[in-house]
């Protein structure tokens, strides 16, 4: 091959990949502008918690009243207990806005890394139409073999892109498994009907099963988030039911609502459920993913043996 067009099909590698990366991008930017707005919110609730914790400290009306129910201690309880569930939501939503802060800023370096695409082009082209005048008679193959060169570019460009979201799609599933392993054995906790009423858990054993419940679930969340990332790469925006949006907010049940309401081991069952079906999910998109890498690699076979027809021609 000549060197312009290796430099032609690498141009079209590059400039499929960052096309991709461009698509990538603009759903990251949006989904860091969505987590953004969520720590917003989480902060705003965390400061209302706290005024309830404040006013139930301080000499004040609710004091008052509380004391006269005899419920103070129950009320302070509890409003201490949402007070930490208020940060752990604040921790948790500024945890995935620094994730989809740091994946922006990745994009944005590996475009920046492809450089002016354009003027290589420009170049390239000027240098390939000089190859092709040395032999007059080689115009209609050279014509045949640019047009070759960047399509195969391109299709291995490809054939990256659907590696790299097959290999997130297999992460992902990982994750979802470990989770569900997890989550499936929570009938055994014992009953977590309230947090109130009898007093706080006080087993470490379920405590750490919360936390470890918790861990498996960010870990998830995360892997889901760079599968949604890798799917925007390679123009995937939905499969069979399933979509990016769905796959990015695959865990509010667990994150916004685990500490909403009392009944913990119904919030472990509902993302339980949640991990089970993101997992019949996750299948169905590594199917379409293994569809679309063997067309591309029956597509680029065909391009390489209709180049390699083309050279050999005259021989």
């Amino acid at each position: 091959m000549s060197e312009a067009l290796a430099g032609l099909e690498q141009l079209a590698r590059d400039r499929t990949a960052r096309e991709g990366l461009t698509v990538a991008l603009a759903a990251t930017l949006e989904r860091a502008e969505q987590a953004r707005h969520r720590v917003a919110e989480a902060r705003a609730r965390l400061a209302d918690e706290q005024v309830d914790v404040d006013a139930l400290e301080s000499m004040s009306m609710t004091r008052i009243l509380a004391g006269l129910r005899g419920s103070r201690d129950a009320d302070l309880d509890r409003e201490r207990a949402e007070a930490v569930a208020a940060e752990y939501q604040v921790a948790e939503a500024e945890a995935r806005a620094a994730a989809e802060d740091r994946e922006v800023a990745s994009l944005e370096a590996r475009i920046a890394e492809h450089g002016d695409l354009d003027a290589r082009r420009t170049e390239l082209l000027a240098h390939r139409e000089h190859e092709v005048r040395i032999d007059p008679a080689s115009v209609a193959a050279g014509e045949q073999l640019t047009e070759l060169a960047t399509r195969v570019g391109e299709l291995r460009a490809r054939t990256t892109q659907l590696a790299e979201a097959d290999a997130a799609g297999r992460q992902a599933h990982r994750a979802l498994q470990e989770a569900a392993q997890h989550l499936g054995s929570a009938g055994s906790w014992a009953t977590y009907d309230t947090f109130f009423g009898g007093g706080l858990i006080g087993d470490m054993v379920k405590h750490d099963k919360l936390d470890r419940a918790g861990s498996l679930m960010q870990r998830a969340d995360l892997a889901l988030r760079s599968l949604a990332t890798e799917l925007a790469d390679v123009g995937i925006g939905a499969v069979e039911g399933v979509g990016i949006t769905q796959l990015t907010k695959a865990f509010d049940v667990w994150f916004d609502n685990i500490f909403s309401d009392w009944a913990v081991r119904d919030r472990i069952s509902k993302a339980n459920e949640r991990v089970q079906w993101l997992l019949g999910e996750v299948s169905t998109i590594g199917i379409e993913l293994d569809r679309r890498r063997q067309a591309t690699a029956d597509e680029l076979a065909a391009a390489e043996a209709e180049r390699e027809r083309i050279l050999t021609a005259d021989v």
